[in-house]
C-alpha cells in the first residue's frame, strides 16, 4: 500500500480549509445582501461545497506539482546520463538555421558552450571539406523522405587542429504546414577511437594476408600467392593477348647436398638461390615463388617464351657465380639448377592457367633427363 507524502496531505487539508473559508465569505456576503442578517444554517451547504471543491482543487495542484517534480527529476537524470555517456545533442531549425548545441557536443571538439555560435554555419565550417558533400546528400535524402533516419560518419576539426571522427544521427521531428522541416534534432558521437581500432585491424589484416602469401624460409611468395598471380596473368592473356611466361626451377641433386652438408647449410643454400631469383624477377608484376622443397617458380608478366629463355640463362650464370660447393653433384662441384620454361605468346596458346605449369614441369623433367644444369622450353 502506497503512503502519500506528508506535503501532499498538507496541501489537501489546506485546500479543504481554504475552500470552506472562501465559500463561507461569499455565503456571508450573500446573506447580508439578501436577508440583511447572518444565519448559521445558511453555511452548511456552502461550507460543504467549498470544502469539497477546495479539496479537489488542492489535490489537482498537488498532483501537478508532483508531476513537475518528476519531469524535472527525469530531466536531471537524462542530463546526467547524457553527460556521462558523452553524447552530443543538437537541435536545428532550418527556417532560421539556428542550431542549439549541448555542452557535450562542444566538448567533443574541444570547445566550451559559450565559444560556439548556435548557427548551422558553425557545424558546416568545422566539417572536413572532403566529407561535407556526402553529409549534405544524406541530410537531403532524409528531408526528401528517402531515409527514415539521417546518419553519416564524417570528420570535424577539433579546436587544437586535429580531426575527429563523428557519427551523426538525426531525424526531423516537426514540419511546417508546407511539409518543410521545422525542427531537426539528433546526436553526435565521437568515434575516433573506434576508427583507430578499425584502421589498426585493417593494417593487421593486411600484414596477416601478406604473411599468408610469403614462404617462411626464403621470404619469396608461396604457392597461394603464385596461384592468385598466375590466374590474373592468364586472364590478361585470354582477354588482351598479353604474354606471360614461367620458369620452373629445381636445384640439382639437392637431397645429396642436404645429406652431406646438413639441413642448416641446405637452408642457407636455398636462401641464396632465392635472392638470385628475386633479383631476376625485378619488374613490378614479376614474382619469384618457393614452389616446394628445392623447387622454385618465377612468373614473368608481359614476357614471351623467347625472352624467358634469356632470363633463365641469366639465372644459370648468377647461381654459378655464387660458387656454392657441392662435391656430391653429378654435374660438377658447385650447386646448379635445371629450368623448365613455358608460357603464352604468339607462338603458343594456353587453354588454362594450370596448363602453363604442366608444360613447364614437362620441360623441367626434360632438362633433368638431358643431364641437368640445363634449360628446356616446352612446345605443345
Amino acid at each position: 500500500m502506497t503512503t502519500k507524502p506528508s506535503s501532499e496531505k498538507f496541501t489537501e487539508i489546506l485546500g479543504l480549509i481554504l475552500g470552506a473559508l472562501v465559500v463561507s465569505v461569499f455565503a456571508t456576503a450573500q446573506q447580508v445582501v439578501v436577508f440583511g442578517e447572518v444565519k448559521l444554517a445558511g453555511y452548511v451547504i456552502p461550507v460543504f461545497i467549498g470544502s469539497v471543491s477546495g479539496f479537489f482543487i488542492a489535490k489537482w495542484f498537488a498532483k501537478l506539482s508532483t508531476a513537475k517534480k518528476e519531469i524535472q527529476n527525469s530531466h536531471e537524470r537524462l542530463k546526467l546520463v547524457l553527460e556521462g555517456s558523452g553524447i552530443g545533442l543538437w537541435d536545428w531549425y532550418p527556417h532560421t538555421d539556428q542550431v542549439n548545441f549541448n555542452k557535450e557536443w562542444c566538448k567533443q571538439l574541444g570547445y566550451a558552450l559559450d565559444e560556439i555560435e548556435p548557427h548551422f554555419n558553425t557545424w558546416k565550417n568545422l566539417v572536413h571539406p572532403d566529407d561535407l558533400a556526402q553529409c549534405s546528400v544524406d541530410i537531403q535524402n532524409h528531408i526528401d523522405g528517402k531515409t527514415e533516419l539521417y546518419q553519416n560518419i564524417h570528420r570535424m576539426q577539433h579546436k587544437d587542429g586535429h580531426w575527429v571522427f563523428i557519427l551523426a544521427r538525426g531525424q526531423i521531428i516537426e514540419r511546417d504546414n508546407n511539409g518543410k522541416p521545422f525542427r531537426f534534432t539528433g546526436t553526435h558521437n565521437d568515434i575516433t577511437h573506434l576508427k583507430e581500432v578499425e584502421h589498426n585491424l585493417e593494417e593487421s589484416n593486411q600484414k596477416l594476408k601478406q604473411l599468408s602469401l610469403v614462404d617462411g624460409l626464403t621470404g619469396l611468395h608461396n604457392r597461394r600467392a603464385m596461384n592468385e598471380r598466375l590466374i590474373q596473368e592468364w586472364g590478361h592473356w585470354k582477354r588482351e593477348k598479353n604474354p606471360v611466361s614461367i620458369l620452373l626451377i629445381d636445384v640439382d641433386f639437392f637431397k645429396k647436398f642436404n645429406d652431406n652438408y646438413g639441413h642448416l647449410k641446405g637452408d642457407a643454400c636455398l636462401k641464396q638461390i632465392a635472392q638470385i631469383l628475386e633479383h631476376n624477377a625485378k619488374r613490378t608484376n614479376d614474382i619469384a615463388v618457393r614452389f616446394g622443397g628445392e623447387e622454385f617458380l618465377i612468373i614473368l608478366a608481359g614476357t614471351t617464351r623467347s625472352e624467358a629463355l634469356i632470363i633463365a640463362e641469366n639465372i644459370h650464370n648468377d647461381i654459378t657465380r655464387l660458387a656454392i660447393p657441392h662435391k656430391d653433384s653429378e654435374v660438377g662441384n658447385l650447386v646448379t639448377v635445371s629450368i623448365g620454361v613455358n608460357g603464352c605468346d604468339d607462338t603458343q596458346d594456353c587453354p588454362s592457367f594450370n596448363s602453363i605449369i604442366e608444360g613447364a614441369d614437362i620441360a623441367l623433367y626434360k632438362a633433368k633427363e638431358s643431364g641437368r644444369h640445363k634449360t628446356c622450353l616446352y612446345n605443345a
